[in-house]
């Protein structure tokens, strides 16, 4: 069938094709939009094809869609992937126990992405690699990344007193010298 038989059972012509592109708010669907407005046009669909810089058989599906569904047909079809390995509950309960830190027993002052990987395991039945445990981190807005962890009986003034002072920077001269 052709694509201007089929843009003739689909009922819309080029000026509520271009209305309906007006008023779309996903990028994908009104690129859609307006590739069926120019073939509304006249245009032939490899010029079509060549102004999106997409394929024929593409725009052929779109235009078979379009006449089946309309403009919802033009949306994108739901993927298929993998389930998550946490519900939204527990995602919730795995940030309060991050936010929480390490148990007191535990001989950690900071979790690592082990550490991370044995908790959800062992607390959630969750089985994660390294790299999915910082996705998931990053998904939930969380920081791979802490701070240095400091010993309970450090000296910040014995620290101080330690550090070398800073060096003068070029052409400057030491204070207290005329």
């Amino acid at each position: 069938m052709s694509p201007e038989v089929l843009m003739r059972a689909g009922g819309l012509e080029a000026s509520a094709l271009a209305a309906a592109a007006c008023h779309e708010a996903d990028g994908r669907v009104r690129c859609r939009v307006l590739a069926l407005r120019q073939l509304a046009l006249g245009q032939s669909v490899a010029q079509t094809a060549g102004q999106f810089a997409l394929g024929k058989s593409q725009r052929y599906e779109w235009v078979k869609r379009y006449a089946a569904e309309g403009l919802a047909g033009l949306r994108d079809r739901p993927r298929s992937g993998a389930p998550q390995r946490l519900g939204r509950e527990q995602e919730g309960a795995f940030l309060e126990c991050l936010h929480a830190g390490p148990p007191a027993g535990s001989g950690l002052a900071a979790y690592r992405g082990e550490d991370l990987r044995q908790l959800l395991h062992d607390e959630f039945g969750a089985t994660y690699a390294l790299s999915g445990v910082y996705a998931l981190l990053y998904r939930l807005g969380q920081s791979s990344l802490v701070p240095r962890p400091y010993h309970p009986q450090a000296d910040p003034a014995a620290q101080a007193a330690f550090k070398k002072p800073a060096a003068r920077a070029p052409g400057q001269r030491p204070s207290g010298s005329s």
